[in-house]
């Protein structure tokens, strides 16, 4: 196995991995061109995003994408809203599911939240503030469920985390599925911990990384 970057070349097979590894996501049941257009946003965005692929003769077996936490899905959002919105209208029942319906209440705040917001001057002159900082960290994380139990999820992570490093940052972070119990005791054997700003614990880890 080697890991190399990936390129717009890869997305059909980062799509594909994506289907496989999360066939319950809203993306994978939105249909594979839904998985395809959600990582084409993530690497033509605005924000600096890095995509590192794990390759087994050339097969594409798993992926990580680190940077800026959640930009990715704003951008997805603006540019492919109205394609959202007609495969969700040509899938009527999801609308019935509690997970659907709870990331279209998240989606719409980040919609919300990234419109441009104005402040005041003493000069009456209106200005668009700047935006507010967001956390460094993986983003996505996947891995074939054909080549899982082979470390490929553990070299991604190390990975990461040395290029982290090297683009000068002191702390790494990521969200998973508080029921995804070999991802998290992957996690904390590597040396992450559980974040809970609220009291309790919705699935946020970071750790702090630390020069050799």
């Amino acid at each position: 196995m080697n890991l190399q970057a990936l390129t717009v070349a890869d997305l059909p097979a980062i799509a594909a991995v994506h289907q496989d590894a999360f066939p319950h996501t809203v993306a994978s049941r939105l249909g594979l061109q839904a998985s395809l257009r959600q990582y084409e946003s993530l690497m033509s965005g605005p924000y600096a995003t890095t995509g590192l692929g794990a390759f087994e003769h050339d097969r594409l077996v798993g992926f990580c994408f680190v940077g800026v936490r959640h930009a990715s899905d704003r951008v997805f959002l603006r540019r492919h809203f109205g394609f959202l919105i007609f495969r969700l209208c040509s899938r009527p029942w999801l609308l019935a599911d509690a997970v659907i319906c709870r990331r279209l209440g998240v989606a719409v705040k980040q919609l919300w939240a990234c419109r441009p917001r104005l402040r005041v001057l003493p000069t009456a002159e209106v200005v668009e503030s700047e935006p507010l900082p967001l956390a460094y960290g993986i983003q996505y994380l996947a891995v074939d469920p054909l080549f899982r139990g082979r470390g490929v999820g553990q070299d991604l992570i190390a990975a990461v985390e040395s290029l982290a490093l090297h683009q000068g940052f002191s702390e790494i972070q990521l969200s998973v599925e508080t029921n995804n119990a070999p991802a998290i005791g992957l996690y904390l054997r590597m040396g992450w911990q559980k974040s809970s700003p609220s009291g309790e614990w919705l699935g946020l880890m970071s750790k702090r990384l630390i020069y050799k």
